[in-house]
């Protein structure tokens, strides 16, 4: 009796089902990894948002050179009148940051280096003083899909962004997602800030580290 064929066919089988398996679960390794650094990137660049809204909060004055006024004074009428950048075209709000994210992808573009990770990245790093455009916005205003994004806490709403807008304006300087600020300001990371950058760079707007033995009012080449 011939049971080599059968046992063959069998063998094979039971590769081809193993093989099949292994696909799949190449596959669906695949998609945890993607979805895991496509979230962790969108947190990059809510992080990289609260380094630079807590440098134009704390260094330099309003009529620094360049950083005054590009940034420092705006940043100073915004916190006076936090409403006012909504009589700002959005185009004009967010040409700034656009234009330099759309730089940084040139770069790595023109070296090579250009990849999905960048693009996602710069995009959502672009995007985020639109962000922080929606969360100065009356909710009514609002497209659908940000409110839903908002309630889902995807972005960052209205109440969670006031925090930081009730004096001294300390903290949640974060400003794409709800996720980042209270983990930041309970490790008190914006202190470490200031102390490590604020000898260096001063910070003549930042009147509550005047008692401080390490404040500086002007930077280093003062």
């Amino acid at each position: 009796m011939n049971v080599e064929g059968p046992t063959r066919f069998g063998e094979e089988g039971l590769s081809l089902e193993f093989g099949v398996r292994i696909l799949e679960m190449t596959f669906l390794l695949e998609i945890a990894y993607t979805s895991v650094v496509f979230v962790a990137l969108y947190l990059l660049a809510d992080f990289v948002s609260g380094l630079f809204h807590w440098a134009e909060d704390t260094l330099g004055a309003d009529d620094t050179p360049i950083w005054g006024p590009l940034f420092a004074a705006p940043n100073s009428r915004h916190h006076s009148d936090p409403s006012a950048m909504l009589k700002i075209h959005w185009l004009r709000n967010n040409s700034l940051l656009v234009g330099a994210c759309v730089g940084l992808a040139m770069v790595f573009w023109v070296f090579g280096a250009l990849t999905w990770h960048v693009v996602v990245f710069a995009f959502f790093t672009g995007t985020a003083q639109q962000v922080h455009r929606f969360s100065h916005a009356p909710s009514a205003r609002l497209p659908r899909f940000v409110r839903l994004l908002q309630r889902m806490h995807v972005l960052q709403d209205a109440r969670h962004h006031w925090g930081h807008h009730r004096a001294p304006h300390l903290t949640r300087y974060c400003v794409v997602t709800p996720w980042l600020n209270p983990v930041l300001d309970r490790i008190k990371f914006w202190r470490v800030m200031d102390r490590l950058f604020v000898p260096i760079f001063g910070a003549p707007r930042r009147s509550d580290l005047c008692e401080k033995p390490w404040y500086r009012a002007q930077g280093f080449w003062a």
